[in-house]
């Protein structure tokens, strides 16, 4: 019986069970994504975003803006942190699926992100009461929300310019 156990056949056996063991780890570690998760999805969201998305925050931020109004920045925190949350879950679909980006290259969707942070982070500031105090002592937070919004900005126009030259050379 000892002699089996080393023969060829044994020896391929015990190969074989181990590649199915790698094969079954590997599979059951895999990312796995929700089934609404597609290329075309992950487009439409980054469209709304550049698109309306980003005017709805600028009309905000440009015209609306007001530190004494909690609600109005509540509502701009949470449009926000929701767009980040889909950006992101599109952002990890495309990498794991297709080894590309939500914009243009992992650089840009870095500073991207990062430029929404700031902005959530700085309008949260403004909401918990931290004052901007100006040259004439007076509370004023909004050229540090519009900085932050224009960096934001330029960013997605940016990607919104490179989306639009590559569709003109499709």
């Amino acid at each position: 019986m000892g002699k089996t156990m080393n023969s060829p056949t044994s020896a391929i056996l015990r190969a074989l069970g181990l590649l199915s063991l790698l094969i079954a780890s590997t599979s059951s570690s895999a990312k796995t994504h929700p089934s609404y998760l597609t290329e075309e999805y992950c487009s439409s969201v980054v469209e709304q975003f550049v698109g309306s998305g980003m005017r709805s925050l600028g009309k905000y931020v440009n015209e609306h803006f007001n530190p004494e109004y909690k609600g109005g920045i509540r509502n701009t925190i949470r449009f926000l942190e929701q767009r980040s949350e889909w950006l992101n879950e599109c952002n990890e679909y495309l990498v794991d699926t297709n080894n590309t980006y939500i914009f243009h290259s992992q650089d840009d969707t870095q500073d991207i992100f990062m430029a929404i942070n700031e902005l959530t982070r700085e309008l949260q500031h403004v909401r918990s009461g931290v004052e901007y105090r100006d040259d004439t002592g007076n509370n004023n937070p909004a050229p540090f929300i519009k900085r932050r919004f224009t960096t934001l900005a330029q960013l997605v126009d940016r990607h919104h310019t490179r989306l639009l030259m590559k569709k003109q050379f499709q």
